[in-house]
């Protein structure tokens, strides 16, 4: 009897251990590790999903002077949308993040001061786009602090730039500063053409003529005496 109970409780034991395993092994895999890798693209290569097609064209850098002297950094970022799907989309700036070394960096507002670098309604808009159609715009961030990488992400598409893909913006004054100075140091050097004339001297052919003079000789009738 005793003999018994053990063999059933090893029986069970072996039974407990089997359910267990096959536990185990049916687990699905958490949600964690069905996440997709966004994939990730560089300047003016654009990324596509299923609905959009995602793109940065190009980031600059520029300066504005405050009225009170105060000097604050901007980047400019040049983005492109394209609507993949059969239904129109609400799409704005809200819907792109943007990060300096991985720390996220909120848009900014128009200021007048931006006049002198592109004009407002060049900005990335609000507006709905329809099926098939593309938007293009600028959206601006102010930066506080140096930084080595950026990483703009809009769903499933990363773009990303390194700091020296950023290219200094000029403004119309400095512009036409620039061209005032090169205009001063730029002198036109002088031409010196050399021009040979050829002189012709037409020179007097002197052709002497010989006139043959045929002189008859005349008899003298000389008086003889004779």
């Amino acid at each position: 009897m005793k003999k018994f109970k053990n063999a059933l409780a090893i029986l069970l034991m072996l039974t407990t251990m089997t359910s267990f395993a096959g536990c185990s092994i049916t687990t699905e895999p958490s949600g964690s590790s069905d996440a997709t890798t966004q994939a990730t693209y560089l300047l003016g290569s654009p990324g596509k999903t299923e609905d959009l097609e995602f793109g940065v064209t190009g980031i600059n850098s520029f300066d504005v002077t405050t009225e009170y002297g105060e000097t604050m950094h901007y980047l400019l970022v040049s983005v492109s949308y394209t609507n993949l799907t059969d239904k129109e989309q609400d799409i704005s700036k809200r819907n792109i993040e943007f990060y300096l070394d991985n720390e996220e960096i909120f848009s900014c507002e128009y200021r007048d001061e931006f006049k002198e670098f592109f004009e407002e309604g060049l900005l990335f808009n609000d507006k709905k786009v329809h099926p098939g159609r593309t938007k293009r715009g600028y959206i601006v961030y102010r930066i506080y602090r140096d930084f080595s990488s950026i990483n703009v992400c809009m769903n499933d598409v990363t773009v990303t730039a390194a700091y020296d893909e950023v290219v200094p913006l000029i403004s119309q004054a400095e512009i036409e500063v620039t061209d005032q100075t090169q205009e001063s140091e730029t002198v036109p050097p002088e031409t010196t053409i050399e021009t040979t004339i050829e002189t012709v001297v037409a020179t007097e052919t002197t052709v002497e003529t010989t006139v043959e003079s045929s002189a008859d000789s005349v008899p003298t009738e000389s008086a003889s005496a004779e």
